[in-house]
């Protein structure tokens, strides 16, 4: 996506996409014009595929060697990181399925890579259920979360997923400020004892 629109940005998106292919060669009168717009489109070509070129790591550029043009290379990577076979509908299906976060880690880590997942199989025409991917999330959490999932699923209505993301990121948030002022009301009573037991000395 970002790559996409960095080339519609310098106007080298149609040379990626097909929309503007090479221009056919001219006969007769016709030869010097037509050459003129292949000259042309080879220019914009080679910047399309620049900017594709800087835009991936370089761990990855011996999978696009060999590609001469800007669509070569997209449709290299596309095959490659864009399947859309039932291989790899099963892949990120398991993958959405499966994964549970651990206790003590990275809640918006692991909403970044759920999300990643569903994104992924939207993209191949593979839509879960609002209510189902809002459950799925849920029980997606560590089992610090039970009350709360408790409380979630008591409701009427369960919230819409943009919500429910909203939701579980305050409460992380609300958890890890309760930490901190735990952690400060421990070190004040800490402080009081050590300077209680010194006056008794």
């Amino acid at each position: 996506m970002q790559v996409e629109a960095l080339l519609i940005k310098n106007d080298t998106w149609g040379y990626v996409s097909g929309e503007i292919p090479l221009p056919e060669e001219g006969t007769g009168t016709e030869t010097l014009a037509a050459e003129a717009r292949r000259k042309v489109w080879f220019v914009s070509d080679k910047k399309a595929r620049s900017d594709l070129i800087l835009s991936i790591s370089p761990s990855e550029l011996l999978q696009i060697r060999g590609c001469e043009s800007s669509r070569d290379v997209w449709l290299k990577l596309e095959s490659i990181y864009a399947s859309k076979g039932p291989v790899r509908k099963v892949t990120l299906l398991k993958q959405l399925t499966l994964q549970h976060m651990e206790e003590g880690g990275d809640v918006r880590e692991h909403m970044a890579r759920f999300f990643d997942a569903v994104y992924k199989l939207a993209a191949m025409d593979v839509d879960i259920n609002v209510d189902l991917l809002a459950i799925m999330l849920l029980y997606s959490l560590p089992w610090s979360y039970e009350n709360y999932r408790c409380a979630i699923e008591s409701r009427d209505k369960l919230p819409t997923v943009d919500k429910l993301k909203v939701k579980i990121l305050e409460e992380t948030d609300a958890r890890k400020q309760a930490n901190v002022l735990e952690c400060g009301d421990a070190m004040v009573a800490s402080r009081r004892r050590f300077k209680a037991s010194r006056l008794k000395t």
